[in-house]
This record gives structure tokens, sequence and C-alpha cells, in this order.
């Protein structure tokens, strides 16, 4: 379990994902999604800004048990809406 203390941050793919809605757990805008994100596409996006992400490819987000789709755990720089703006911009 990651806890505050490891400096980093949890990403999930449905961060960014355009098909799913800000209660089911978007967190970047409508214009900023993407369809079907992938763990691996954003680890890459992570790696090109420089965020040594360590990619869970087993892990499910809590609105989602059923779909093991990963998470990346980022370095914490900044805030995170910044950082996931950031991410969906690469992606």
């Amino acid at each position: 379990m990651v806890s505050r203390d490891d400096n980093k941050y949890v990403i999930y793919p449905v961060y960014f994902d355009r098909a799913i809605s800000r209660l089911n757990g978007r967190k970047v805008s409508q214009k900023h999604a993407v369809e079907k994100p992938s763990a691996e596409n954003i680890a890459k996006a992570a790696k090109s800004l420089g965020l040594n992400p360590i990619l869970e490819k087993n892990a499910a987000h809590s609105s989602t048990p059923w779909k093991r789709e990963g998470r990346l755990l980022i370095d914490a720089k900044g805030p995170k809406s910044k950082l996931l703006l950031q991410l969906s911009n690469r992606l």
C-alpha cells in the first residue's frame, strides 16, 4: 500500500478515459480525456516527463474492482491536478 510518506501519486487509467463520467472517476476535463487509455501509455507519458513511473499491472480502481487495468505510482512533483493535465497532454 502506498502512503503519503512515499512521496508518490497513484494514477489510474480511468482518470483519463473519455467514456467515463467525473462521478465515476475521470479526473481531467472531457477536452483533455482520451479514448481507452492504458496504464502502459500513461507510463510512457510519465517517463517522458521525468516522473519515474512504477507500473502495477494487476491493480484496480475502487469504482471498478472487477477491471484490473493497472495503475501507476509516480513521483509527486507539484499539485496532482497539474500533473494529470500534463500527462493528458502527452497522451
